[in-house]
């Protein structure tokens, strides 16, 4: 008897030790499957239409005379929740999370490298009111698809974008490694959407690590260094010198995935040490730390 009950306190504590030593995303709840509907030819051949959204929500949507993109009024319940004036309204999702229900609408704002980004509304709990909680910030390309967005961890519900503030960040558009980097993720609550990336720590490590490899197949056939991280470009001034060669790009992409993971000094010792190893001379360090610091100022991160 004693022995079996010592059998079975030796089970319990390694089943909770197991519980402890689990990767956080392992011991992630599954998130719900939201039901999606399509906007984009709601309004074909018509100036104005209503689509049913769900859980009393509907959409009106009606042309812009004048321009390319569309408004969007939100109702619920018989009352006018919220407005949008914007490019076009591609698709709304709803998600149950648990007595809360969430809808996003995806809008593609038009324009030359832009913009996806979304709307998020909530209502707490059946029989409370629905209220707009805002919107995410734009990043290159249309609004991506719902399904696989929606991230339930450590008990919290996340929508997955992008951060595209680097976008242009001494290369062009065209030649840029820096483009929707890095991912972002919003923190959904019934009473606002807030960028929380902590809890994503180990997205970014993996993804710097992934790049620090690329760094090293990149730097070893190289034929000679280059004089520096950044060369003239178009036009004088330090805005506009251009990266050297994409090992430049490399090394800024890597600090900002450290930055990301609030991993600090570690993101501005190996640039540092980088440049040095790999550029016959540091210079532009300190002007390009001063100036990713203000970029990520810029809005949260």
């Amino acid at each position: 008897m004693v022995k079996n009950r010592i059998l079975s306190v030796g089970v319990l504590l390694a089943v909770l030790l197991a519980q402890a030593l689990m990767p956080a995303q392992a011991r992630e709840t599954a998130t719900p499957s939201p039901a999606v509907v399509n906007l984009e030819q709601v309004l074909e051949g018509k100036p104005t239409a209503t689509v049913d959204a769900g859980g009393g929500v509907s959409l009106v949507l009606a042309t812009a005379d004048g321009r390319f993109g569309q408004d969007l009024t939100i109702m619920a319940d018989g009352r006018q929740v919220q407005k949008l004036t914007g490019g076009r309204f591609m698709a709304c999702a709803r998600l149950e999370a648990g007595p809360v229900t969430y809808w996003a609408i995806a809008e593609f704002t038009g324009g030359a490298h832009c913009c996806g980004q979304f709307a998020f509304l909530a209502r707490p709990a059946a029989g409370q009111p629905v209220r707009y909680l805002g919107q995410t910030e734009g990043y290159n390309g249309g609004p991506r698809d719902f399904p696989g967005s929606f991230i339930a961890r450590q008990g919290q519900l996340y929508f997955e974008s992008f951060d595209n503030r680097f976008d242009y960040f001494h290369a062009s558009h065209a030649d840029s490694l820096l483009v929707n980097v890095p991912q972002t993720y919003y923190r959904l609550t019934p009473a606002a959407i807030s960028v929380d990336n902590l809890p994503f720590k180990d997205v970014f490590m993996k993804e710097a690590a992934a790049v620090d490899q690329k760094i090293r197949r990149q730097a070893a056939p190289q034929d000679g260094k280059a004089k520096a991280i950044l060369k003239p470009g178009f036009a004088p001034g330090f805005e506009n010198l251009m990266f050297s060669d994409t090992l430049g790009q490399l090394l800024v992409k890597r600090t900002i995935l450290y930055l990301y993971a609030r991993e600090d000094k570690l993101a501005w010792d190996t640039f540092r040490r980088d440049v040095s190893r790999y550029y016959l001379s540091s210079d532009w360090v300190p002007q390009l730390q001063e100036e990713i610091i203000k970029t990520l100022k810029s809005h949260p991160y």
